[in-house]
């Protein structure tokens, strides 16, 4: 298991998310988003659809120096891209709107189909041990 990689991988992950998402912002305005509970359909379609696409593409990253347990490594993708979101905004007291939990799924998502998509192209089992 390479760790270290899987674990930059999920960082840079949700780094790719947030860069996606400022544009995004900058164009609809930062007042729409200040409420979490009224957060604008194309605002969360980004981030819904943005938190599969980045952890399915960093997975192809780390997967470059995976021979073995494709999935676990993208399992291990998505839930450090989650961590590094989730962890600033319990600190802080912030709450999480039910999409954005949702957008949390498609990063564990996105990171084992990744997975699936790496041990394929390398001609290996998914859930190989060796």
């Amino acid at each position: 298991m390479n760790w270290k990689r899987a674990i930059l991988g999920g960082i840079l992950a949700e780094l790719l998310l947030i860069a996606a998402f400022v544009p995004v912002v900058l164009v609809i305005g930062t007042d729409s988003v200040a409420d979490p509970n009224n957060v604008p359909t194309v605002v969360l379609v980004v981030v819904i659809a943005g938190s599969f696409i980045t952890t399915l593409l960093l997975m192809q990253w780390v997967a470059r120096r995976v021979t073995s347990q494709f999935v676990l490594h993208g399992a291990v993708v998505g839930c450090a891209a989650f961590a590094v979101y989730i962890i600033p905004v319990v600190a802080g007291g912030g709450e999480q709107p039910p999409m954005y939990w949702l957008a949390h799924a498609m990063k564990l998502l996105g990171g084992m189909t990744g997975g699936i998509i790496a041990a394929r192209r390398a001609g290996r089992p998914a859930t190989a041990a060796v």
